[in-house]
């Protein structure tokens, strides 16, 4: 029988996983990294939950706890592929933690090439994993692009070309997991880069591949239908155009990890600027930028379900409930 014992499990870009006591955790000491390797997912769980583990060739490893290696909070951690094996070219794009597959919740997956599905978690469940499983049927020269277990109302797609296309979740039907999905977004010699589940954030944070970011408010971008185009995030340049690289919808209190070449800087969400969609964004540094992440922070199961709990639990009914007409407001004055 496994012990029931609570730990913190973490999760790299490169594929490092490793599981501590939460007294290691809380020693204060800084993780071991490779370089230009960053947290992917920082959990605090027990031994009988599990991880889920998304690549970018359609595929998902199930890893329950009590699998992770047992280390100290300073240690590398195992690559993924000393527990299951991943192939040459696949890799780890997201993370998600499971305490119970019995839930309504469900996982959204987005590919490069404009597709999107819908799945109950619990189709996620299996009781055999030494290898990856699939997730998502790709076509070719398809990959993920994103995987979220995010509970939100509105979809926000971002391709690389400079178009963003918002649209409710609803219009997105749940499917099984062998099923492909259907067309997120409407791609004409572009690819998406990014795709977010949000409710009720103001910003989208951007940056491109010349050096530049900015935040732009949401309310800038109508909410339209799915499958189409979208709308420019940003002004289009035909001499040396700007391309996105990435883009994410946080709230103020993140701060986001830029990744260059030889080295990863952070920059808090309040010290971005706030400009209109068309603006090519600020300057950040003369270096390549490779890419764009959040710093991640423990992450307890408990507060996330309370968090869902506070989404779903909002209904028109209960608005109309709470909100004081100008009739109420001015019944009261008298």
């Amino acid at each position: 029988m496994i012990p029931k014992e609570d730990c913190v499990v973490m999760v790299t870009s490169e594929g490092y996983v490793k599981r501590c006591s939460l007294r290691s955790y809380q020693s204060a000491v800084e993780p071991t990294l490779k370089d230009q390797d960053y947290i992917l997912g920082l959990y605090h769980l027990n031994t009988l939950d599990t991880v889920l583990l998304f690549t970018n060739l359609g595929n998902y490893l199930y890893l329950p706890v009590y699998l992770i290696p047992d280390l100290k909070w300073k240690d590398i951690g195992k690559h993924i592929s000393n527990i299951i094996k991943l192939a040459e070219n696949e890799y780890i794009i997201n993370s998600i933690p499971v305490d119970n597959f019995n839930s309504n919740k469900n996982i959204t997956i987005f590919s490069k090439n404009g597709m999107v599905k819908r799945t109950l978690l619990k189709d996620f469940k299996v009781s055999r994993y030494n290898k990856t499983l699939t997730c998502m049927k790709l076509k070719e020269n398809d990959t993920i692009v994103s995987v979220s277990d995010k509970v939100g109302r509105e979809i926000f797609i971002t391709t690389k070309c400079g178009y963003a296309l918002r649209y409710n979740i609803n219009e997105i039907g749940v499917v099984g997991i062998k099923a492909s999905g259907v067309k997120a977004i409407n791609l004409k010699d572009d690819e998406v880069v990014s795709a977010s589940i949000y409710n009720g954030e103001d910003y989208v944070v951007v940056l491109t591949d010349r050096s530049t970011i900015k935040r732009v408010k949401l309310i800038e971008f109508p909410s339209l239908a799915r499958a189409r185009k979208g709308i420019q995030i940003i002004r289009e340049v035909k001499t040396n155009p700007y391309h996105i690289i990435n883009s994410y919808i946080i709230n103020n209190k993140n701060t986001l990890g830029i990744r260059f070449k030889d080295n990863i800087e952070y920059k808090k969400v309040t010290d971005i600027p706030i400009l209109d969609r068309y603006s090519t964004g600020t300057s950040l540094s003369n270096k390549k930028i490779i890419n764009m992440f959040v710093e991640k922070k423990l992450l307890n199961s408990k507060e996330e379900k309370e968090n869902e709990e506070e989404i779903n639990d909002v209904s028109l009914e209960k608005i109309d409930e709470k909100i004081m007409t100008i009739d109420d407001f001015l019944n009261e004055i008298e």
